[in-house]
């Protein structure tokens, strides 16, 4: 793994990359783009979690999914870790005839909505027909006004019966074209925040579609013109969009945090009532587990960048690891 913090220094028309003078943790989450290899296909889970992850997988609780025990990453050992060669990662798979509920959170890492302008990653899915899955999406740390939350769950599969770019019931959600829960190899996602602070998910093929390490730029003339786009999904307000969102105003600290989970339980919120929907082809009753589900989710290669493409600035709190 490396061993130094990692900057961006020159985007076009290469990327590259330059150790800062400063050593400490490995920034896990920093900007990697070239040096990644394409990610194809589920990868391999990491025998042992590394203390160097940034992510967090202990045990706990959620109002979204109560396990067949109550809580979260609860039952029988089975939590997530990272995947074998790459630490910018999470993996995680359900066990069959199990009712439980998987989640990572990037605690210590916070993203300051303001200073943020992408977020790209390359998920992986295997099995997850009937399952609510989102291998990776972004939650305010205060979470308030539902639809107008600014949560951006830039994949979900949410209902459980496709694959979707959301949020939270807000803007403009769409299907991601041509996939299906069974199967899922190297889906690169880049999610952009514009300086009106209008965001946009979109999905490619990494290997042939990628510019500069993310899919290609959503064009849209202002908030009207993104929300009636079919080609990506968009979330604005057509005020000061995701600054007035409930994440970012009365008094909240504009922060972010990246999650990944599998919501496979027996109970939950209005969200898990929402998404754990009738699957018929599967013999699924609304609101109840797919016990029969092998879920498996990769997900890899993850950056985040700042103002002009460079290094975010990670928020007041993080850890130096981030």
């Amino acid at each position: 793994k490396l061993s130094s913090h990692l900057t961006l220094v020159n985007f076009p028309p290469r990327l590259s990359l330059r150790t800062l003078p400063s050593g400490g943790p490995t920034m896990i989450l920093a900007l990697l783009l070239l040096s990644f290899p394409f990610a194809t296909s589920l990868c391999t889970p990491s025998p042992s979690t590394s203390t160097s992850w940034p992510f967090s997988a202990a045990p706990g609780s959620s109002y979204s999914c109560s396990s067949s025990n109550g809580g979260v990453n609860d039952l029988g050992g089975n939590a997530p870790t990272h995947c074998a060669a790459d630490l910018s990662s999470v993996y995680m798979s359900v066990t069959a005839g199990s009712a439980e509920c998987l989640q990572a959170r990037a605690f210590d890492c916070k993203i300051p909505m303001r200073n943020f302008t992408s977020l790209d990653y390359v998920a992986s899915l295997e099995s997850c027909g009937g399952t609510w899955t989102a291998p990776l999406w972004m939650t305010p740390d205060t979470w308030q006004w539902g639809a107008g939350s600014g949560e951006v769950d830039s994949l979900e599969a949410c209902p459980r019966s496709g694959l979707f770019m959301n949020f939270a019931g807000g803007g403009s959600q769409l299907p991601v074209a041509g996939v299906t829960l069974d199967k899922v190899e190297g889906l690169h996602v880049t999610v952009r925040k514009d300086d009106e602070g209008i965001v946009t998910i979109a999905t490619c093929r990494q290997e042939d579609e990628l510019v500069d390490g993310q899919c290609g730029k959503p064009s849209y003339d202002g908030c009207d013109d993104c929300l009636s786009s079919g080609e990506f999904a968009c979330w604005c307000n057509g005020e000061d969009n995701i600054y007035s969102s409930g994440g970012c105003t009365s008094g909240t600290d504009c922060l972010w945090t990246l999650v990944s989970d599998i919501w496979n339980g027996v109970d939950g919120d209005e969200g898990y009532m929402g998404c754990m929907v009738e699957v018929p082809e599967l013999g699924l009753e609304a609101g109840k587990p797919n016990l029969a589900s092998k879920c498996a989710v990769s997900v890899e290669n993850i950056v985040v960048r700042g103002e002009g493409g460079g290094a975010i600035q990670w928020g007041e709190g993080s850890s130096e690891a981030c």
